[in-house]
Parts: C-alpha cells; structure tokens; sequence
C-alpha cells in the first residue's frame, strides 16, 4: 500500500479554463498537479499496475460545502499525471470520506492493488454477502 497526503485541490470548477475555444489546464490546476507529482517523487512513488483500489480521506479548508466527487477528480488526474498509475480506468475500488475541515485543508490517498487483503487494509471489509462495510479509521 502507497500512502499520499496532499495539499487540497483546486475546485474542478476552475480546472480547465478556455484558450481559442478549448479547454486547457488552469494555472491553478497546473500548480496543483506539479505539486502532487513533487510529492510522489519524494516518496517513491512508482507506477502501479493492475487493478486498483484507492481511499481518499479529504478534510476541507473550511465549512463551505464541497462535493467529494470534485475533488476525487482532481486528485486522481494529478495523481495519474504524477505517475502513481497508468490510467484511471485502473481504479475498480473508490472510497471518499469527508471528515471535519481542516485549517488549508488536506488530503491523504491510499492506493493498493485491489486484492482482499488490499482492501482490509485501506479500512475496508467484505462481508458473505459481497457488501462493502467501511470502517472508521
């Protein structure tokens, strides 16, 4: 299992801006990724292959509401582009978990091979019935 904590991400609102009718990175998604790729170079980080299964713990900079598919979005596309995986269709297990805000915010990312044991580990169990039961770490 890799371990990731990274800054918050930019809204994926204001990810893409438009030059000559289309779409390209913002400056802030562009720092954004930079950032992340800096951080998975420091830890080691190298490519995962096969099936994945990814826990993304996000604490927000602040009370406003904020919807956790955006930032998985964003994370997983810097993370991608960080060479962390080789594509996101890799990714066949995802589980977000907002908790309270944190001053800047934060996130921290777990990324393992999607084996049973993998899933144990991200805080995950699978019961006789194949449902998923998360649980607080």
């Amino acid at each position: 299992m890799q371990l990731l904590e990274l800054p918050y991400p930019p809204s994926i609102n204001h990810f893409y801006s438009y030059y000559q009718g289309r779409p390209v990175l913002s400056k802030d998604a562009r720092t954004y990724r930079h950032q992340v790729r800096r951080i998975a170079i420091a830890k080691g980080i190298k490519p995962l292959m096969g099936p994945l299964a990814i826990r993304i713990d996000i604490a927000p900079p602040d009370e406003r509401r904020r919807d956790c598919d955006n930032v998985q979005k964003a994370v997983l596309d810097a993370l991608q582009h960080a060479g962390a995986f080789w594509d996101d269709s890799q990714v066949v297990w995802l589980l977000s978990i907002k908790h309270e805000s944190q001053k800047g915010g934060r996130v921290k990312v777990r990324l393992a091979d999607a084996s049973p044991q993998s899933l144990s580990a991200l805080g995950t169990t699978i019961g006789n019935d194949g449902s998923e039961d998360a649980r607080k770490q």
